[in-house]
C-alpha cells in the first residue's frame, strides 16, 4: 500500500474535486456535500479533506478505544461524567503524533490551494444529514496559516468529535460513539465582503416559498455564532419579491488576520452598522443559487456563503433539520391549504405508528367519501410527522363556518385557534368566499348524501333536547348501558370476519365518523348543547355568581371519570383492610402474587370488576397501538400503591360528598336569589331547571368516548392478533413491528405468504425522530406553522398558558410523559403533556395540573375543574421547562406557573 492507501477508504488526503469526495463515509458530512456541489459546478473554494482513514490511524489504540466505550454507557443527563470522558478522549487524541504517512498526504494537498491561509473545519460522518445536522457541535478554524498551524488544527478537529456538546447531542440522539468517525476538510481561505446564512425555507414559520437571509460584513462566523446581530431578510421564493429586511446592530465585522494568525474583529462605524449589507438584486440571486442547492440536494439548506469580489461562493450546505414535515399527500391544486391537528383537537398531540396513522385517515377519508362536496378527490386526512391533519379549507371558504370555526378549537386549544385567526387575517386573499350559487350547491350536495341518515336521528334529538328542560336529563346508568351496547355492535363487526386477514379489512373498511356521529350525536349531541346553553343563560342571570356557578358543575357521582377515580379509590381502601394485599402492593408484587394472599381474592375480583366497565380503556387510546388496562393494568396497580401512601380510608368519598353538598348548596343560593318579586317561584323553578340541564350534560360529557372506546380496542386486537400471526411465521421479527407496517403492506402480507418487504428498522427510527418533535395545531400545505398572535407576556420564572380551573396550589412538580409507566404521590402536581381519559388514575393523587396541550373544553380541564384542582392548559415546553421535584406555583385563575426554586433567585 502506498501512503496515500489504495481506495478511497484508506487515502488519508483526498481532492474535493475528486468523485471519491462525494463519499460520506470518506469525507464526512460537510466534505461529502461540499464536493457534490463541486461536480454539479457550483462555486466552492479549492481545497480537498483529510479523510476518515487518519481519524481511525490516530485513535486506534486501546487506550482510546476503552475510552470511547466508556462513553457509551452514559445517559445524556449525566452532565458531569460527560465532561470528564470527553475531555479524557480529546486529550488523548491531542496526545498522538500523525503519523509520517499522513503528514505527506496532507502536505502534496496543501499544494492545491491558493493562498497561504486556510480554513480547517471538522466533518463528521453524522453531520449535516436530514435527521441529525450536529450545527456547531465540532471546531472550525479560521485563517489558519501554512505549515504545523495546519497539522496542530487538523488533530484539534479530529478531537472535537468528541467536545461535551457532540457526545451529548450523539446521546440524545442514539447514536453510538464508536459508528461515526471524523474527516477534516482544509479549503483556501476567502476574504469576503459579506458574509453570512441563507435558509431556504423559512427556519421560524416553516414556510418552504419563504427564504431567509442573515447577512453581515467580513467574516461569516460572526452570523453563525450569532455574535452580532445581522441583517435579516425574508423573501418568497416564487415571486422573489424582499417581504422585509431588517437591518441589524452589527458591531463590528471579522477579518482574516494579516499576520496569518487567525482572524481579528474590526469596529464598524455607526454608518456602515446602519447601511444594508445586501441590494435586493443581491439578495435575489443569492436565493435563486439557494433554490439549485436545494433541488440537487433534495431538502430545504441551511447554507453557509460568502460574497467576494462580487460573486457568491459557497462554503457548506446541510439540511434543515428543524422543519416539520410537508402533510402528505399534497394538494391537487395551487391554492393554499390549512390543516388542523386531530390530535390536538384529542388533547393527543403525539406522534403515530404509520399503521395507526392510516387508520385514522382511512376513518376520515371514508367520511369525507360520504358527504364530499364537489368534484376534487384530494383527501380530507393527511398525513405530517406521524400525525394525522384534516384539511379544513374548504370550510374556510364558507362565510359563517370562516368565523366559527377559530371559536370552536379555541375550546380545545386556544393558541391554536389564535393562530388561525392570525392566518386568516394576514392571508385572507387565500380564502375568498364561495359565491351564493357555489354555496346553495355545495351544501345542496352534502344534503343529499347525508341527510337520510342525519335527519331522522337529529329529529330525534331535537325531542331530547327539549325533555331535557321539561323532565330533566335521562338517568345515566341506562344511558350508558346503551352508548355501551352501540359501542360494543361497532366492535362485532370488526370481530365478526373468521380470518385474520378479514378482520383486518375489516377494521380499516367498516369504520367511518358519520357512522359514528349519526348514532353518538342524537343520544349526547342534545344533552351536552342543553347544558351548554344552560350554563350560558345562567352566567347572563348571574355575571357575579362565578364561584356558585363553579361548584354547581361539581360534585356528579355518575360522571365516568370521577366513578373512575371512586371505584380505584374503593380498591385501595379494600386493599388497605388486608395487611397482605398491603405489602405485596408496596412490594410491586404481581397480580398473581397479590391473590394469594390473605384479601386478594377479594382484591383481584374487586379489579376485574373495573376492568369489566373500564379495561377497554387506555392512555393516550387514539393511539391504537397502545395496550389497553386488560392487556397490562399496571398503571392502576400503581395508582392505587400511590393512593395507599397519601390518603386515608374514604379520602376519596368524602372529597365527592363535599363537592355535592357545595353544589347543593349553591344552587340554593341560585335559587334563592331567582325568588323574588311576583313572578319568583316562576323565576326559582326555572333556575333549578336550568342547573339541573347544566349539571346533566356535564355527566354525561364522557359517555361518547367510552363507548367509542370499544370500537378502538377491537382494532387494537385485530391488528395485534394480526402482528402475533406474522411474527409467528418469521416474517415480523416480533408482533408489535405490525404497527410499522402501511395498511396495503398488511394486506398483503396477510393475503399471501411472502416476505414483506419493509425497513422495520427505519421506520422506528423515522417515528421516534418525529416523536421528539413538538407538533403544530395548525399547518399549511407550504409548512407554515403559524405562530400565535396572542403569546404571553414572557416573565423569568413565570409560565403562562389557558387558565382551565380556578384555584392557587403550591407544591413540588412531577413531569410525567407515559402513566402506563409513571405514577403520581398525593400532593404532586402533574405537569404532562396532555391527558386523556387514560390518565384518569394520577387525578387521585394530583394537587394541580400543569398541560402542554390543550383548552377549556378538553379532557384534563374539565376533570380538574370536576376534582376543584387548579389547572393551566396550553403552557407551551412545560415538560421541558419544568423539572422533576422542583416547587412550583399554579394559579388557575390567571393562567401562570411560577418556578419558585428559580424565581426566588431573580
Amino acid at each position: 500500500m502506498n501512503e496515500r492507501g489504495d481506495t478511497p477508504e484508506t487515502r488519508f488526503a483526498i481532492s474535493l474535486a475528486d468523485d471519491d469526495a462525494t463519499k460520506l463515509s470518506v469525507t464526512g458530512g460537510k466534505g461529502a456535500t461540499l464536493a457534490r456541489l463541486i461536480a454539479a459546478d457550483f462555486p466552492v473554494p479549492s481545497g480537498f479533506c483529510a479523510t476518515t482513514a487518519v481519524y481511525h490511524t490516530l485513535t486506534d489504540t486501546p487506550e482510546i478505544r476503552a475510552a470511547i466505550e466508556s462513553l457509551e454507557a452514559l445517559a445524556p443527563e449525566e452532565t458531569e461524567a460527560i465532561a470528564d470522558g470527553s475531555s479524557e478522549v480529546r486529550s488523548k487524541i491531542q496526545s498522538r503524533t500523525l503519523p509520517d504517512t499522513v503528514r505527506h498526504a496532507v502536505t502534496e494537498e496543501l499544494d492545491t490551494p491558493d493562498g497561504d491561509t486556510y480554513a480547517v473545519r471538522s466533518s463528521a460522518t453524522a453531520e449535516d444529514l436530514p435527521t441529525a445536522s450536529f450545527a456547531g457541535q465540532h471546531e472550525t478554524f479560521l485563517g489558519v496559516s501554512d505549515g504545523e498551524p495546519v497539522f496542530d488544527r487538523l488533530r484539534d478537529c479530529l478531537a472535537s468529535l468528541f467536545t461535551e456538546r457532540a457526545v451529548a447531542y450523539r446521546l440524545r440522539n442514539d447514536i453510538a460513539h464508536s459508528e461515526v468517525a471524523m474527516a477534516v476538510v482544509i479549503q483556501e481561505m476567502v476574504d469576503p465582503a459579506v458574509a453570512g446564512v441563507l435558509f431556504t425555507a423559512d427556519p421560524v414559520t416553516g414556510n418552504r416559498h419563504v427564504a431567509s437571509v442573515d447577512a453581515n460584513y467580513g467574516l461569516g462566523e460572526t452570523v453563525v455564532s450569532g455574535e452580532v446581530s445581522p441583517d435579516n431578510a425574508r423573501i418568497d421564493r416564487r415571486t422573489r419579491e424582499i417581504l422585509a429586511y431588517e437591518v441589524g446592530e452589527k458591531r463590528y465585522a471579522l477579518r482574516s488576520d494579516a499576520g496569518g494568525n487567525g482572524t481579528e474583529p474590526v469596529a464598524l462605524d455607526s454608518e456602515k452598522q446602519a447601511t444594508r449589507v445586501l441590494s435586493d438584486a443581491q439578495l435575489r440571486r443569492l436565493v435563486a443559487l439557494g433554490g439549485q442547492v436545494e433541488d440537487l440536494l433534495g431538502t430545504p439548506q441551511d447554507i453557509e456563503w460568502a460574497l467576494v469580489e462580487g460573486d457568491f461562493v459557497l462554503l457548506q450546505s446541510r439540511p434543515i433539520t428543524s422543519l416539520f414535515p410537508l402533510p402528505e399527500p399534497a394538494p391537487d391544486d395551487d391554492r393554499l391549504h390549512v390543516y388542523f391537528s386531530i390530535g390536538h383537537q384529542q388533547a393527543m398531540a403525539e406522534a403515530l405508528p404509520p399503521l395507526v396513522v392510516d387508520w385514522w385517515r382511512e376513518l376520515l377519508n371514508n367520511t369525507a367519501a360520504r358527504v364530499r362536496s364537489g368534484n376534487t378527490e384530494a383527501p380530507w386526512a393527511v398525513e405530517a410527522g406521524h400525525r394525522v391533519y384534516i384539511d379544513i379549507t374548504p370550510l374556510l371558504r364558507f362565510g359563517p363556518l370562516k368565523r366559527g370555526i377559530p371559536v370552536g378549537i379555541a375550546a380545545a386549544n386556544e393558541p391554536a385557534a389564535a393562530a388561525l385567526q392570525g392566518l386568516l387575517t394576514g392571508r385572507s386573499e387565500a380564502f375568498p368566499a364561495h359565491g351564493r350559487v357555489t354555496t346553495i350547491r355545495s351544501v345542496g350536495r352534502v344534503l343529499r348524501r347525508g341527510a337520510p341518515k342525519l335527519v331522522p336521528h337529529l329529529l330525534r334529538a331535537s325531542g331530547r333536547f327539549i325533555r331535557v328542560f321539561v323532565s330533566g336529563p335521562p338517568e345515566p346508568r341506562r344511558e350508558q348501558a346503551r352508548i355501551e351496547a352501540w359501542g360494543e355492535e361497532l366492535a362485532s363487526r370488526i370481530r365478526e370476519p373468521e380470518t385474520v386477514a378479514e378482520r383486518v379489512r375489516a377494521a380499516f373498511q367498516r369504520s367511518d365518523l358519520l357512522t359514528v356521529l349519526s348514532r353518538l350525536l342524537p343520544r349526547i349531541g342534545p344533552l351536552l348543547v342543553a347544558s351548554l346553553l344552560a350554563q350560558k343563560t345562567l352566567e347572563r342571570l348571574f355575571p357575579d355568581a362565578d364561584t356558585d356557578l363553579d361548584a354547581s358543575s361539581k360534585g356528579l357521582e355518575n360522571e365516568l371519570v370521577t366513578r373512575m377515580n371512586q371505584r380505584l379509590g374503593d380498591l385501595a381502601d379494600l386493599a388497605r383492610e388486608h395487611s397482605e394485599v398491603r405489602e405485596a402492593l408496596r412490594k410491586e408484587a404481581s397480580l398473581a402474587d397479590i391473590s394469594e394472599g390473605e384479601g386478594g381474592q377479594a382484591f383481584g375480583n374487586a379489579l376485574s370488576e373495573f376492568l369489566d366497565e373500564f379495561g377497554h380503556r387506555a392512555s393516550g387510546e387514539i393511539d391504537l397501538s397502545r395496550p389497553r388496562w386488560n392487556d397490562n393494568p399496571a398503571t392502576l396497580i400503581r395508582t392505587i400503591r400511590s393512593n395507599l401512601a397519601g390518603t386515608d380510608p374514604g379520602t376519596h368519598r368524602a372529597h365527592l360528598q363535599h363537592l355535592e353538598r357545595n353544589a347543593a348548596a349553591a344552587a340554593t343560593r341560585l335559587e334563592a336569589r331567582a325568588d323574588h318579586g311576583v313572578l319568583g317561584p316562576v323565576r326559582k323553578a326555572v333556575v333549578r331547571r336550568l342547573i339541573r340541564a347544566y349539571r346533566g350534560g356535564i355527566q354525561f360529557r364522557e359517555y361518547p368516548k367510552q363507548g367509542v372506546a370499544h370500537l378502538f380496542t377491537a382494532v387494537h386486537e385485530v391488528i395485534s392478533d394480526a402482528g402475533a400471526a406474522l411474527a409467528a411465521d418469521g416474517r415480523l421479527d416480533g408482533p408489535e413491528d405490525v404497527w410499522y407496517l402501511r395498511k396495503e403492506e398488511l394486506f398483503a402480507a396477510l393475503a399471501e405468504d411472502a416476505p414483506i418487504d419493509a425497513d422495520i428498522d427505519a421506520r422506528r427510527r423515522a417515528y421516534e425522530r418525529d416523536r421528539k418533535k413538538t407538533a403544530p395545531p395548525i399547518l399549511t400545505s407550504e409548512g407554515e406553522a403559524p405562530a400565535a398572535t396572542m403569546e404571553p407576556e414572557r416573565t423569568e420564572g413565570v409560565l403562562s398558558g389557558t387558565p382551565v380551573s380556578s384555584g392557587v396550589v403550591e407544591g413540588p412538580a412531577r413531569v410525567i410523559r407515559d402513566p402506563s409507566s409513571e405514577s403520581l404521590e398525593k400532593g404532586e402536581i402533574l405537569v404532562a403533556p396532555t391527558t386523556d381519559p387514560g390518565w384518569t388514575p394520577l387525578f387521585l393523587n394530583a394537587a394541580g395540573l400543569v398541560m402542554e396541550v390543550g383548552g377549556r373544553m378538553t379532557h384534563g380541564a374539565l376533570v380538574a375543574r370536576e376534582y376543584g384542582i387548579p389547572a393551566v392548559a396550553s403552557v407551551s415546553n412545560a415538560t421541558e421547562e419544568i423539572r422533576t421535584g422542583e416547587r412550583i406555583r399554579l394559579d388557575g385563575k390567571r393562567g401562570t406557573v411560577e418556578l419558585l426554586d428559580r424565581s426566588e433567585r431573580y
